[in-house]
């Protein structure tokens, strides 16, 4: 099988995996479970949905959802249509939404009936069509679709996104498909992330690093595991990362890993024997910290230490920090 993907989108890398193996796991949300197969049909008839809408290369599209089979189903459709994809974490207050859709200008915001009232200036009396992504997953999977033609291109945009703001007020980046398709790369060859895999995604869809974080596992045939939403509890991540037999942590905060790594002493660090790479970014990582782990019989992992800014889509220098023998 050819590994290569330069020159390719991610739209077709990903039709092609779903092809590969239908019936494999794809996006664990909750105790709901979905198949490539799954995926795909929904992925499909979104995607149709927003071509009807006028969606096509270098057109925003607004997606208003928190972390959810539904969001990876409209980035994924979004870019099947040949669209940019814009997330709008619902977390954020609207002043910062506002920022970026006044830059953007969105004539499609992908979204459900509970967040109807965000942003509410974004309304057909505007010029915007808002989409209720479950209703019309739902009304729709049961009828015939034919199969879109890749309606992207390695040169055209395929994300945008806010940087953080830390040097200032937060700027709208641009990334194009190829450079998004390098990082992916990347990822997949950095990180170990293949058919089999399954890979615990925790990162606020405002952080260009989740982008990397779910589509990297749908291109390979590895499985997304979406860490549920609401105040961060590391008891309830260790939990996660045992029980989903987690391979793939990308990336971990260390502040946020530590604590968690004091918990897992308490059985010998079993819960995180399945660990293959564990990806430390956003701020210095500690070794000391995970030191008992490491040392321990279930370590099994590689550490490594990411950095990037958006602008340099996500990931701009990387160091392995330990290897396991």
């Amino acid at each position: 099988m050819n590994t290569s993907w330069e020159g390719r989108t991610v739209g077709a890398l990903f039709v092609e995996q779903a092809a590969r193996h239908p019936g494999a796991e794809a996006v664990v949300d909750g105790d709901n479970r979905h198949s490539y197969e799954e995926l795909a049909r929904d992925v499909e008839v979104l995607a149709h949905r927003l071509v009807s809408l006028g969606v096509g290369r270098e057109v925003s599209v607004g997606v208003l959802l928190p972390r959810s089979y539904e969001l990876v189903v409209s980035m994924l459709a979004v870019l099947r249509a040949g669209g940019v994809y814009t997330p709008l974490n619902p977390a954020l207050p609207d002043s910062r939404l506002s920022a970026l859709t006044e830059d953007t200008c969105p004539p499609v915001v992908l979204s459900r009936r509970d967040l109807d009232d965000r942003l509410p200036e974004l309304n057909p009396a505007h010029g915007v069509t808002r989409v209720d992504v479950a209703a019309l997953s739902a009304a729709h999977r049961a009828g015939e679709l034919s199969a879109l033609p890749d309606r992207h291109a390695p040169e055209a945009a395929a994300y945008v996104i806010q940087t953080s703001g830390s040097t200032g007020r937060p700027k709208s980046v641009q990334v194009g498909m190829d450079s998004l398709v390098n990082t992916l790369t990347w990822c997949r060859d950095a990180c170990g992330i293949h058919e089999g895999g399954r890979v615990l995604h925790i990162i606020a869809s405002s952080f260009d690093a989740s982008i990397r974080s779910y589509l990297t596992p749908l291109l390979t045939g590895a499985t997304v595991v979406l860490f549920p939403e609401g105040p961060f509890d590391p008891a309830a991540l260790l939990d996660w990362l045992g029980r989903e037999r987690i391979s793939v942590f990308n990336p971990a905060v260390p502040s946020q890993f530590h604590p968690v790594v004091d918990l897992a002493a308490a059985e010998g660090f079993r819960q995180l024997s399945a660990l293959r790479c564990l990806a430390l970014g956003a701020e210095p990582p500690d070794l000391s910290a995970l030191r008992p782990w490491i040392d321990s019989d279930h370590f099994n992992a590689r550490i490594l230490n990411v950095y990037g800014p958006t602008e340099a889509t996500d990931i701009a220098c990387y160091a392995e920090l330990v290897t396991t023998g």
